[in-house]
């Protein structure tokens, strides 16, 4: 059974076996902003071991891609056996097989019962990774013996060390077609230290592994390398005792690192007492709870914030910035690429818990800003196209074809060609970043040169267009991408437009100095001639997915609220599984939904609510980043309930997935971001005017309160909403007074 807990929270989510240990091992992923790990997991299928560490930057020529993050080995528990007569432990069928997850601690602890022969034994294996800016990883093993004392004696060996099973599979999800991008160059040891020298890719990776063991009856009887294996065996002698341990302390890190000189003997208690004092911190300055009568969100939401926390913290200590993986370091799913939904959702939490984070977000783009500009050339554009899928070189990443498996057939995947909307979100994250911290500094050093190239980029996609008098663009795809070779997508013309609306706006105040007045002549005059497809809906004009949308023909409405994808048959699924192009009003997810999120003050009150009401039923909600906007705009025209339900599905994306067998893609870390969003920014009304932040706050009906911790222009503050339209916000122990203002907003007195 997996549970997962916070403090006296806690919650049984998946069924322990074969099947789900898959599932299990990536819910329950280690991690920090340098290397992600799945813990050991009992009673682990094949596949389980494929992913077991992912370290950033480590990436290798990739099947079906450019690139790819390397599935790398991770040191582990590779055999239990005994002494005498080498017969292998194995599982005690009927016995009951625990791991648990705590959250406040970011420990994980596994149990199960062994037998060996006749007779049983306890294995448990606790592990965490030290603290949250160091590559390394702690591990406690310890294996009790059931039986009752007096018995006769027994010898267990138990191998730990490193072997090749990790692998990548096609495209990170696939399972028949693997590539093992490294190998075991050398292997050095010493009575209780190992040291393995791993080729991946361009990078060559050091290995140290240190272990200690228990006073009694364990002892390291030899360190062995055995083809891509090396392993330390330490015996259990259980005559000297019925239970016995050993630790293991072990980082990855690069080379050219250099090797440090072995300090003092690793201590177990200490970096554990270290890591739950530095988590205990974490928790402090960038806390969330929501009190919600016991339900699902409540836990939820701690889980989605510890997963954002674990990805994040430290990656401000880049010289070239930060990149995201879609699924950070917990999946090879998306080749370790990153998206737009880094600029939309990752990055704006962090703009809003810890404003460094994001500013390495950022300059990621910033430094791939050359290869943006070759991106745009190369197909047939100015300026700094930023790719749909970036890799480590921030370079186009995205696979053009896909194949699947018996049939061999070959499917196009048209993201990496129709996709023109990124470089506006990226400008987009950068304003943002801007108005939240108010660094005008980076704008004038970096930010400017960035949203010259992509306005550039955004002018030479705009085309002009006799038939409608207007600036249009032809074959594209969306957000929602159910639908590709589209005219005027609503949410990609906007976009567009609103980059070079964006770059004129800072060419008028003298932060970019480089664009010629005759092109910023041309760029006023695509401003005022951009066409955007709109159609009636109840009376009421709304945006129009894209140009026709309106004309296909209708699908069945998603009236239920169900978790996961709201297919209703297996023809839907099919569809779209095999990169169909719908030819219905069905949608991925809803560009326009996104898009009023972003831009909450652009569109009316009737125009928001007609649009949702429109467009949520015809959502099939299968993106993950599907709920985020959903919630905000949900809580922008007052719908607490819905609301609340989005931020649920949010929240608990991975927790409340289905199906868990064999599930290996890595967690949606966006996701969890939208939930926050969706509660910060939705719910709370959080927005920032001028040096001020203001709120509008509600309560869903069945919520008690919620509190969420942000850090703005340098300061600290616990955020609480104790009922509906009221708000405490704590500075450093002391009460900030607000202003409720005629429009029903809640204004922070004072400057920040």
């Amino acid at each position: 059974m997996l549970t997962i807990s916070y403090g006296r929270q806690d919650e049984r989510v998946s069924e322990l076996n074969p099947k789900s240990s898959s599932f299990v091992s990536c819910v329950a992923t280690l991690a920090n902003a340098l290397i992600g790990v799945r813990p050991y997991v009992p009673d682990a299928c094949e596949r389980t071991e494929r992913t077991q560490l992912l370290a950033a930057g480590v990436y290798a020529s990739g099947v079906g891609v450019s690139r790819e993050i390397v599935s790398l080995p991770a040191p582990r528990i590779l055999r239990i056996y005994d002494v005498e007569t080498g017969e292998p432990a194995r599982r005690f069928d009927g016995a009951t097989t625990t791991f648990a997850l705590c959250l406040e601690s970011a420990i994980a602890t596994s149990t199960e019962c062994l037998l060996v022969g006749d007779e049983a034994f306890e294995l448990m294996v606790r592990q965490f990774i030290d603290v949250p800016d160091k590559p390394q990883a702690s591990s406690l093993v310890q294996l009790r013996r059931r039986s009752a004392s007096g018995v006769e004696p027994r010898r267990l060996r138990l191998d730990y060390g490193i072997d090749a099973s990790a692998v990548n599979e096609y495209l990170g999800t696939f399972p028949w077609l693997t590539a093992r991008h490294y190998h075991i160059e050398q292997c050095d040891w010493s009575d209780d230290f190992l040291r393995v020298i791993v080729r991946a890719g361009e990078r060559r990776l050091r290995y140290e592994v240190e272990v200690q063991q228990s006073p009694l009856g364990a002892n390291i009887a030899m360190w062995k390398r055995s083809g891509d294996t090396c392993a330390i065996s330490t015996t259990f002698d259980f005559c000297a005792a019925d239970c016995l341990q050993f630790s293991a302390h072990w980082l990855v890190c690069s080379v050219s690192a250099g090797s440090p000189a072995r300090g003092a003997p690793f201590s177990f208690a200490d970096s554990e007492s270290e890591h739950r004092a530095r988590w205990k911190q974490l928790w402090g300055d960038y806390g969330v709870y929501i009190d919600a009568k016991g339900e699902g969100v409540e836990l939820g939401i701690k889980y989605a914030v510890f997963q954002l926390m674990q990805h994040g913290v430290g990656s401000q200590n880049r010289t070239h910035g930060f990149m995201s993986p879609a699924r950070g370091l917990t999946g090879t799913y998306h080749s370790g690429a990153t998206f737009f939904d880094n600029e939309l959702h990752k990055c704006i939490f962090w703009m809003w818990v810890e404003p460094s984070v994001a500013r390495a977000f950022i300059e990621y783009r910033y430094h791939g800003i050359e290869k943006a500009i070759e991106f745009a050339k190369n197909t047939g554009f100015r300026g700094a196209r930023f790719p749909e899928a970036s890799n480590d070189h921030g370079a186009e990443n995205g696979p053009h074809y896909v194949l699947s498996y018996p049939s061999a057939e070959v499917r196009r995947e048209w993201s990496v060609d129709e996709v023109l909307h990124i470089s506006a979100d990226v400008c987009y994250a950068l304003y943002r970043y801007w108005l939240i911290t108010g660094d005008n500094a980076y704008m004038n050093a970096c930010g400017g040169e960035v949203v010259l190239e992509c306005a550039r980029f955004a002018a030479s996609a705009f085309k002009w267009s006799c038939k409608k008098n207007a600036y249009v663009v032809d074959y594209v795809m969306g957000p929602d991408e159910y639908h590709y070779h589209v005219s005027n997508s609503f949410y990609t013309n906007y976009m567009l437009r609103w980059a070079i609306q964006f770059a004129v706006s800072l060419v008028d105040r003298g932060l970019i100095h480089e664009a010629s007045v005759q092109e910023v002549d041309y760029w006023r005059v695509i401003i005022g001639s951009v066409y955007l497809p709109w159609m009636r809906v109840d009376g009421v004009l709304i945006p129009e997915e894209f140009e026709g949308y309106a004309a296909l023909p209708e699908t069945k409405l998603r009236v239920e609220k169900i978790g996961g994808p709201q297919f209703l048959d297996d023809i839907e699924r099919s569809s779209s599984d095999r990169l169909e192009n719908f030819n219905s009003k069905l949608i991925k997810q809803a560009d326009i939904v996104l898009l009023m999120s972003l831009f909450p003050g652009d569109f009316s009150d009737d125009i928001k609510r007609t649009a949702f009401e429109f467009y949520e039923p015809r959502t099939v909600h299968e993106s993950s980043l599907s709920y985020g906007p959903h919630a905000m705009v949900a809580a922008d025209i007052g719908e607490t309930s819905d609301c609340a339900y989005f931020i649920t599905r949010a929240s608990r994306y991975d927790l409340d997935f289905i199906p868990v067998t064999d599930y290996s893609n890595g967690l949606h870390l966006s996701a969890y971001a939208g939930a926050w969003q969706g509660l910060a920014e939705g719910l709370a009304g959080l927005r920032v005017e001028g040096n001020r932040l203001t709120f509008r706050p509600r309560l869903p009906p069945n919520w008690n309160s919620y509190g969420f911790t942000i850090c703005f222009r340098g300061r600290r503050l616990r955020i609480t909403v104790p009922a509906d339209g009221a708000i405490d916000i704590d500075s450093d122990g002391s009460q900030l007074s607000v202003m409720r203002h005629s429009d029903g907003r809640l204004h922070s007195c004072g400057e920040f």
